[in-house]
Parts: structure tokens; C-alpha cells; sequence
């Protein structure tokens, strides 16, 4: 549980030390879990442009509780932004480290967490000035991997 308080913290005070400078942005999303089960989860997710064209970002995702296992992740990516059409939207590929912690509920069941990686891209559209839907496809190594698609909102700032 320390390892987890500390990989947690540490992943929290990089995004705030980049919050001094540049555009931010937060958001909430839907999460699908596209293996086995097809879990679905919500999330939050904080944004900084540290240099141009380069997002950094901190994402907070909940599964919900399916066949007695809740799920939740904590992912710290890089985003190359390409801005297309002048603007009309913006499409990047992200790589990152990622945080996933499980729970079964059955007595005797220890939760687990594992430390890997994030690999996918996605595509930002603005719906109206401040406002932009965004779509992610996420694949993650832990375990024997998996794919996650990820849909809603981002705010700048």
C-alpha cells in the first residue's frame, strides 16, 4: 500500500510542478474495457501543454464492480499533438506508464495492483470554443495486456 500512496503522489506533484506555465486542460470520459468481461468505468483526466505540440497528462479511471472484481488506474501520458485542418481538430499518439489496481469481492481476496505501460492515440474535435469532445484508444501491458477506448469532454483552461 506504501508503494502505491507513493507512485500515486509521485504521479500528482510532476502534473502539478507543470501547472506553473502553458494551456491546461481537464476533463471526464467513459471508459470500455474491449477484453473479456467488457467492463465499463468513468474517469477524470488534468492536461498541460508543457513546449508546443506536447501534452502531458494525468488520468484517474473507476471500473465498476463486474463478476465481483472493481478495477481502478491511475495513467501518466505524453501526447504529440498534431493540429489538422488549422485547428479543427487535433490528433496524437500518447505513450505513457500506467497504475492499474484490482479488488475481488470474496472473503480471503487480497486487492492487486501492477506498475506498466501505455501505448494508443486518440483525436480531439471542438464542439463549441472551450469545449471538445475527445476519443482514445489506450492499450495497456500489464498482465497479458489490454485494449481500452475512452470518450468525453475536455475543457481548456
Amino acid at each position: 500500500m506504501k508503494k502505491l500512496f507513493f507512485v500515486i503522489s509521485m504521479m500528482l506533484m510532476s502534473v502539478g510542478a507543470f501547472a506553473q506555465q502553458g494551456t491546461c486542460t481537464a476533463g471526464a470520459h467513459v471508459s470500455l474495457l474491449l477484453q473479456d468481461n467488457k467492463n465499463v468505468g468513468i474517469g477524470a483526466l488534468v492536461g498541460y501543454e508543457v513546449i508546443d505540440n506536447v501534452r502531458g497528462v494525468a488520468e484517474f479511471d473507476y471500473y465498476f464492480k463486474k463478476d465481483l472484481v472493481s478495477c481502478w488506474e491511475v495513467d501518466l501520458n505524453a501526447e504529440y499533438l498534431f493540429r489538422v485542418a488549422e485547428g479543427k481538430f487535433t490528433i496524437y499518439p500518447l505513450v505513457g506508464i500506467n497504475l492499474l489496481g484490482a479488488k475481488v469481492d470474496l472473503p480471503g481476496a487480497d486487492g492487486d495492483s501492477k506498475l506498466g505501460m501505455n501505448l494508443g492515440g486518440g483525436v480531439e474535435i471542438p464542439i463549441v470554443s472551450n469545449i471538445a469532445v475527445k476519443c482514445e484508444y489506450n492499450y495497456k501491458t500489464q498482465g497479458n495486456g489490454g485494449s481500452f477506448l475512452k470518450a468525453g469532454i475536455v475543457i481548456p483552461f
